[in-house]
């Protein structure tokens, strides 16, 4: 995933990349610092992500990000939709006094609602062209989450709000690839963290679990599923 993700901001105008990572996948990510500008963070818990916390992206923010600088804070799995570049969307939050730009996230699935891998090559969009609010409406979540942040404002709740945010009147998209080869195993671990931290949303992740078992895949027409066309920046040939 990371390579795909790395050129999906790199098109957007992302010149430099804060990446935490678990040192035991450190080598996956310096594979690509010959062609990327990463700076590559190992000594930080990333895996309480899982239960909702966000240390290591609030840590990273303090050692990296200045006061009135713009960053866009996402998980690897998440890929705003631009349409080209983020800068036109930076100045219209600007010009109305805002420092937080919000983002609906739409998970996206394969055509058959099985999970599925793919290549370094392959065209996300085409391998999962269906999306759908499915945090909304299986999962009863939330999923509106603050995307380009302002300077060093502390989140709320994970990254779905933070304190002292003026929103930005345009709220953008995100492409959600999270239903991947081995997701739903990674989900019963999750599930398993959750319960033993106590959380109260497990049962979200209960949801999902439930509606994969019981179907024997995602059945995305039952929960507003739709075809989407591939936004520009993942067509092939696309400059």
């Amino acid at each position: 995933m990371l390579g795909h993700f790395l050129a999906h901001y790199r098109t957007a105008g992302v010149a430099d990349f804060f990446v935490a990572v678990d040192p035991r996948f450190e080598r996956a990510v310096t594979e690509f610092a010959s062609e990327y500008n990463i700076k590559i963070i190992s000594d930080l818990d990333v895996a309480d992500t899982v239960i909702g916390e966000v240390s290591a992206v609030t840590e990273m923010r303090r050692r990296h990000q200045h006061d009135t600088e713009w960053v866009i804070i996402v998980d690897l799995d998440e890929f705003v939709e631009c349409r080209g570049s983020i800068q036109p969307i930076i100045t219209r939050a600007e010009g109305e006094g805002a420092n937080v730009v919000t983002a609906i996230m739409w998970d996206r699935f394969s055509l058959d609602g099985r999970v599925r891998g793919f290549r370094r090559d392959d065209n996300l969009s085409q391998i999962y062209p269906i999306r759908a609010r499915f945090i909304r409406d299986v999962m009863f979540g939330c999923d509106i989450k603050g995307v380009l942040v302002k300077g060093l404002l502390a989140s709320n709740v994970a990254h779905h709000t933070f304190k002292s945010e003026i929103i930005c009147s345009e709220v953008l998209n995100i492409s959600h690839y999270k239903w991947t080869d081995g997701s739903i195993d990674r989900l019963r671990t999750a599930c398993r963290m959750v319960l033993a931290a106590g959380l109260p949303w497990l049962e979200e992740y209960a949801r999902i679990l439930d509606h994969y078992e019981r179907n024997g895949r995602f059945a995305w027409e039952e929960f507003g599923g739709e075809p989407i066309a591939a936004p520009p920046s993942e067509r092939r040939g696309a400059p």
